[in-house]
């Protein structure tokens, strides 16, 4: 009996020290930097930094998920014939909720863009060298798990998925996925960094992840902390914007109640750029987006912004 007891002793420890450590739990944020490539004799260039922050949990269709709000300060530079300087201007959206989960028995990440949309795998922290990531990039070679690496992420033992793919690249250390934590390359979407030469492609890293009090950055300091602007009314909870489907493949709809009838319904591309402004005379509007991308759509009224959020079309 004593020696079945040591052996039962001896091996929690190992049990815990191979158990995936959790970090997609309340208060947990991701801090992102987006950039654009530029090239000479590019027009405009935009950049935009991005939170997710979980808060609260639901339960959609039998199943439970973490909320995750969205906070986007983002610039776009156009740059006029010389020797005219070039133009900043910024401005800020937010989103949410989305809806993530980890499922401690498959070792996965799942992650719903709305309560209507269907799940995706987002992480499998399962995967071995060679194999497909989840989440694929739009614009570079498929994502795959180049090489794993023993590390500890808040003195817990993880593993780190390096998905570069292109090992000479000297990007390569920028472009992993933290096990339980999640990717440098994006919360639910994937933008690798590269070395490119060539103008307009988006580019996603990681500032910094924060749960609780442990802080993980690639340079040692605070984690910014995004808050809305001072001109963001509070939203009314009671009064509802719907607009769906979310990720669409292009066509959409806005609904809303009779308080945000008679308020301007504005669409701005990923560079700023006003694409769609509709003023909403009645309880349904049906748009369409000019092509795929992310998007962000706020409702306004005498210069104020009432609602806003993020729109992605596929």
């Amino acid at each position: 009996m004593q020696t079945r007891l040591l052996l039962l002793l001896f091996a929690l420890p190992l049990c815990a020290f191979g158990q995936t450590p959790n970090f997609f739990v309340e208060g947990s944020r991701w801090v992102y930097q987006r950039s654009e490539s530029f090239e000479p004799g590019q027009f405009s260039t935009s950049a935009s930094l991005e939170q997710h922050h979980i808060q609260g949990d639901t339960v959609l269709d039998g199943v439970f998920y973490r909320k995750v709000y969205s906070i986007t300060e983002y610039s776009t530079t156009v740059f006029p014939p010389h020797p005219q300087p070039p133009i900043t201007t910024i401005g800020q959206g937010h989103s949410g909720p989305t809806f993530i989960r980890f499922d401690v028995s498959e070792n996965q990440v799942y992650y719903r863009a709305s309560a209507d949309s269907s799940e995706k795998v987002i992480y499998n922290f399962n995967l071995q060298v060679g194999d497909i990531l989840p989440m694929q990039p739009q614009i570079f070679t498929p994502g795959l798990v180049d090489s794993i690496e023993n590390v500890s992420l808040f003195g817990i033992p993880v593993r780190k998925f390096y998905t570069s793919n292109q090992p000479w690249d000297l990007m390569y250390q920028e472009n992993y996925i933290l096990e339980g934590m999640g990717g440098s390359n994006g919360l639910a979407y994937f933008e690798p960094m590269a070395l490119v030469v060539s103008g307009g492609i988006f580019m996603t890293s990681l500032v910094c992840f924060q749960s609780g009090d442990s802080i993980y950055t690639r340079t040692p300091g605070e984690c910014p902390f995004l808050e809305l602007v001072a001109t963001q009314i509070p939203e009314n909870e009671s009064l509802k914007v719907l607009v769906s489907p979310n990720p669409t493949q292009g066509a959409f709809s806005v609904q809303v109640e009779e308080a945000w009838q008679g308020t301007t319904f504005v669409v701005l591309d990923g560079l700023g750029r006003k694409v769609i402004a509709q003023d909403l005379n009645g309880p349904v509007f049906r748009g369409q987006l000019p092509v795929s991308g992310l998007y962000f759509w706020h409702l306004e009224k005498n210069g104020q912004i009432l609602s806003a959020g993020k729109l992605i079309g596929q």
